[in-house]
């Protein structure tokens, strides 16, 4: 039996349930899956969570694979692939402070200023309670959408499970509001 036909002989007893499957199919493949997770990730303990998300999802989802699928190492390098890169999308950037540049000198982000002149603090203010008044315009549940992506950052998938809505009431929702809002914002103005 070769490579291919053995790695799809593991998962097909992994999804009869064989613990000692699992474990085979790890140690033949869990080398391969770690560094294409690591060629991704650029970061080892990135690149274990994702082989361990992986195995935890073969483990518990293999027994929903379709009749007949031919599920081979491609397979699970594609599947590696696409959760390091969920799994980067989901991290938010860090951005270092202070680095060093090329040449080995120091260098820092410019750090504005803690307080603005007083005529831009009355100009803020004037737009907060603007933007305010033009938020109490919105129905409730579109008005918790839209705070919930631009407050808390969340993606218009985790808005929808948090509201339990459908995701497409959900892009509606903000769309609109954010047109709303536009509009609210340059008629008071």
């Amino acid at each position: 039996m070769d490579d291919g036909d053995e790695t799809s002989h593991l998962l097909a007893r992994v999804a009869l349930r064989d613990a000692q499957a699992l474990e085979s199919l790890y140690r033949r493949v869990a080398g391969r899956l770690m560094a294409v997770a690591w060629r991704v990730t650029q970061d080892r303990a990135l690149a274990e969570d994702v082989l361990q998300e992986v195995f935890v999802g073969i483990w518990n989802r293999s027994a929903a694979a379709a009749p007949g699928e031919h599920r081979t190492l491609a397979w699970l390098c594609v599947v590696t692939r696409h959760r390091a890169i969920d799994l980067l999308r989901r991290r938010r950037p860090e951005e270092p402070l202070q680095w060093r540049t090329a040449s080995g000198d120091e260098s820092t982000h410019d750090i504005a200023a803690e307080g603005a002149s007083p005529m831009e603090q009355l100009l803020g203010h004037e737009d907060d309670a603007r933007l305010g008044r033009c938020m109490e315009r919105l129905e409730s549940e579109p008005r918790r959408a839209l705070l919930l992506a631009f407050y808390e950052g969340l993606t218009h998938a985790e808005i929808a499970l948090r509201m339990q809505r459908p995701l497409g009431t959900i892009k509606a929702w903000t769309r609109r509001s954010l047109m709303r809002l536009k509009g609210c914002m340059e008629a008071l103005a």
